[in-house]
């Protein structure tokens, strides 16, 4: 039986694009790759090639060969199968019917004493198109390759090592000592210091400008002397009183003893306080007191520091309740666009 060398070209071109190309009901041709070879017999080196290997178990139609038939005859998929279907046979018959099946770029066919399919590669066929053309590389015999020598990479020494060495006598083979040079050190330290001032004047805050640590309320200053500081006494806070114990209420040795501790008064006002800021140092609280005061917060003061607190606050004025306070608080956050938080003593 004839067999169709034009589907034969076409699974030639397919195994340079595809890994895998099946024959239906006859076996599938499977692409592996070699890399570049080094024969030392033939003293040639092989480039990377991709060599073909027959598997009789890839029976199963997956398409690809009928699907490329079929676009490069310009027939229908049915046609397409049908005649690949016919290739298929064709192959089968020629191998029944003569021991061997030469197919020139794929390899050579045979059948085994157990009618098993058994394939020959083309070993001078590479499917491998980054190396198309690419032939095996001679190397020049041995006896006229001439030992290679291999020479000592100059080392440039440095003008200050030079001078050191100068005057003295190194023995051959001796290995002479690394020295740094006194100048690396001066540049370090200088560089260190401009360093250091650049991330200083980077890092420090505008003194000009001062933000408060609860309110986003940015001040610009105008600095004071002597600012006003309220004292105790206006904020109206009475001091700690004691209450005292009468002995008289002392139990009696037979009684069971009972504990008796100091009660205090803590510190009451009336008084809440409109507060604009408050600051971890003093003096930057004065300075934010001033500038609001020429705002026109003319009762700006700053409250006395408790033992325990952190920030000096920064008051505008007072209130009776805190209700007022809450108020008063939002009627300046709405017309003079300053943040206000009440706080009561």
């Amino acid at each position: 039986m004839t067999i169709n060398n034009s589907i034969v070209n076409l699974i030639e071109t397919l195994l340079y694009e595809h890994d895998c190309i099946i024959i239906p009901n006859f076996g599938g041709f499977v692409v592996n790759v070699k890399d570049f070879e080094f024969n030392a017999k033939e003293g040639k080196i092989y480039p990377r090639k991709r060599w073909i290997a027959f598997n009789e178990r890839l029976r199963s139609d997956d398409g690809i060969l009928a699907t490329a038939w079929a676009k490069k005859e310009g027939i229908s998929h049915k046609v397409a199968f049908d005649q690949i279907s016919q290739f298929s046979q064709s192959l089968k018959d020629s191998l029944k019917s003569e021991p061997i099946l030469v197919l020139p770029k794929l390899g050579t066919f045979s059948l085994t004493a157990e009618s098993k399919i058994s394939f020959l590669p083309n070993p001078e066929q590479n499917f491998d198109l980054s190396q198309f053309g690419l032939l095996p590389v001679a190397l020049p015999s041995s006896s006229k390759i001439s030992k290679p020598i291999l020479l000592e990479n100059p080392i440039e020494r440095s003008m200050t090592l030079q001078e050191e060495t100068s005057e003295e006598t190194v023995e051959e083979g001796e290995l002479l000592p690394r020295r740094i040079s006194t100048k690396v050190y001066v540049y370090a330290l200088v560089a260190f210091l401009l360093g250091g001032l650049s991330a200083y004047y980077l890092t420090e805050p505008n003194s000009r400008y001062v933000n408060s640590s609860l309110s986003p309320f940015t001040i610009k200053i105008k600095k004071e002397k002597n600012p006003p500081l309220i004292s105790k006494s206006q904020l109206a806070i009475p001091e700690e009183k004691t209450i005292a114990t009468d002995s008289s209420i002392l139990p009696s040795p037979n009684e069971p003893s009972v504990e008796i501790r100091k009660t205090t008064v803590g510190h009451e006002t009336n008084s809440v306080f409109l507060v604009a800021a408050s600051f971890q140092t003093q003096a930057k609280a004065e300075l934010a007191m001033n500038e609001l005061k020429s705002k026109g917060f003319d009762q700006a003061v700053i409250l006395p520091k408790e033992a325990d607190a952190i920030h000096f606050r920064v008051s505008i004025g007072t209130e009776a309740s805190m209700e007022a306070g809450y108020k008063k608080a939002a009627e300046i956050k709405s017309k003079k666009k300053l943040d206000i938080w009440v706080y009561k003593p």
